[in-house]
C-alpha cells in the first residue's frame, strides 16, 4: 500500500457515513433519498460517505443490517424508516459526530 492509499483511508475514516436503504418499488424512497442528499450536501464535500443500498438489487444487505420498511436511513449504528425529517438527520449527524470524537480521544 502506498502514501496516497494511507491518507485517503485515514480521510474515509473522519467521514461519517451515512446509509440509504430503498428499493426500485419504494414510492417514498426518492423522495427520502433528495432529503438525505440535500441535508448532507449542505456541509460539502469530505464530511459524509453517502452508501446508498438497493435491496431490490441486494435483498442480503437489509437482512444483514436487520432492514425491515423502506426507506431506512441509517447513520453511525442509528436508523429512522420512513421520509426524514432534515431535523432528525441533524441529531443523528451530531450523535454520530460526537460517538467519533470519542473513539478519537480513546485512542
Amino acid at each position: 500500500m502506498n502514501k496516497e492509499q494511507d491518507v485517503t483511508t485515514e480521510a474515509e475514516d473522519d467521514m461519517i457515513e451515512v446509509v440509504l436503504f430503498k428499493s426500485d418499488s419504494c414510492a417514498f424512497c426518492p423522495r427520502a433519498e433528495e432529503v438525505v442528499r440535500e441535508t448532507i450536501d449542505d456541509f460539502g464535500a469530505g464530511v459524509f460517505k453517502l452508501n446508498i443500498i438497493n435491496v431490490s438489487e441486494n435483498p442480503e444487505a437489509a437482512e444483514e443490517y436487520g432492514i425491515f420498511a423502506l426507506p431506512t436511513v441509517m447513520i453511525s449504528g442509528q436508523s429512522i424508516t420512513g421520509i426524514p425529517e432534515p431535523e432528525m438527520l441533524m441529531k443523528m449527524i451530531l450523535g454520530a459526530k460526537v460517538c467519533q470524537k470519542k473513539k478519537s480521544e480513546s485512542k
